[in-house]
């Protein structure tokens, strides 16, 4: 039954991906592959301007409406994207309890199939400037994944999950310090964030270990990669495709290395011997990885770093849900106020200024 689920809910994401890049077309993903761009120089006559105004009409056209869509839009959109992330839980327990699978080799594997998917755009990319700060932006990505697989050696997913967490508080030091403002709403958002996914994932006491320390690695990475991103998608937004590109591209270099580090010899027998496994892997590297980074990217023309960091706090509930529909989990009365605290901090940071406590009396 589980896996029918599994199934049936890739397939859905699939086809809504499919329809969503058919409707939006080059301008959403902000690139032609270069494959067809060489096919078109090739085979085609010389074009008259006529033939060049139509499709740049198109592409501005869907430009415009793409930003007349309203704010919520594209943070439903953020928010679709962690109900979607948070199916990686329980697709990757199934993964790495298949028959001499390992999560390094899960890794490379995911990283490996979602960076082939997308690198025929790197070349596409609009400057060496934009590929450098995208190589830039890539690397802390990286970094975060792993600091969070070698935390992950001795501590556990759910302190893991928490630690990971703290990049909304991390963001919003970060943009607090460099733009010398600290907003208010945005930092009770992330402690009443950080303190509902301490509920939901650091249910009784865990003594400290060294790959705690280690996996400050995750908000530190993922945290610096959404303020990278924020910034180049403000300034370039037609680089979605090729900077999405890149990232997965240097996240697959660092997960080959961390690899070949720990293991010796690089062998992916047991994942591609095994059905579930190479399902697992083509689901994860595909849709929650490939298709998922290239529309968080677009959603970053319109969202800001701050913002998406709170929201991002909701996929351990999301993934709590999931646990307990795909692999029959328990959901206690814990969880259920971890929950209510993360729905209230997303609450709180959309909620008007002038309709908080704390905001000035005369701006209501």
């Amino acid at each position: 039954m589980a896996g029918r689920r599994r199934c049936s809910l890739g397939l859905g994401v699939l086809v809504l991906g499919a329809i969503c890049l058919s409707h939006l077309g080059p301008s959403f993903i902000g690139a032609t592959p270069p494959a067809q761009a060489k096919h078109q120089e090739v085979s085609s006559h010389v074009p008259m301007a006529a033939e060049y105004a139509e499709p740049a009409e198109s592409m501005a056209l869907s430009d415009a409406w793409l930003a007349s869509l309203p704010s919520w839009t594209w943070r439903g959109v953020i928010l679709l994207l962690c109900v979607l992330w948070a199916t990686n839980f329980a697709v990757i327990k199934d993964i790495t309890a298949q028959p001499g699978v390992t999560t390094q080799m899960y890794a490379v594997s995911r990283f490996s199939v979602a960076a082939a998917a997308l690198s025929p755009w790197i070349s596409s990319i609009s400057s060496q400037k934009v590929l450098l700060r995208a190589v830039e932006c890539g690397s802390w990505v990286a970094f975060g994944y792993i600091g969070q697989a070698i935390g992950l050696m001795t501590t556990t997913a759910s302190k893991s999950c928490f630690i990971c967490s703290l990049n909304v508080v991390f963001v919003a030091m970060i943009i607090g310090v460099t733009k010398r403002k600290f907003d208010p709403q945005t930092l009770a958002a992330a402690v009443l964030a950080v303190a509902g996914v301490g509920f939901l994932e650091l249910a009784g006491s865990q003594q400290f270990v060294i790959g705690d320390l280690i996996s400050l690695a995750q908000p530190i990475g993922f945290g610096m990669g959404y303020i990278r991103l924020e910034e180049i998608m403000a300034e370039n937004p037609k680089d979605a495709l090729p900077v999405t590109a890149v990232k997965l591209s240097m996240a697959a270099l660092a997960s080959w290395a961390y690899f070949a580090a720990t293991s010796g010899a690089v062998d992916l027998e047991p994942v591609f011997s095994n059905n579930l496994a190479v399902a697992g892997v083509l689901y994860t590297g595909l849709v929650t990885t490939a298709l998922a980074l290239l529309v968080e990217s677009v959603a970053f023309r319109f969202v800001d770093a701050a913002s998406a960091s709170v929201i991002f706090t909701t996929e351990p509930l999301w993934a709590a849900i999931f646990a307990v529909w795909l692999i029959n989990e328990p959901f206690s009365s814990v969880d259920a106020v971890g929950g209510a605290l993360v729905i209230s901090a997303n609450i709180i940071k959309e909620m008007p200024k002038e309709y908080l406590p704390w905001s000035d009396s005369d701006s209501k």
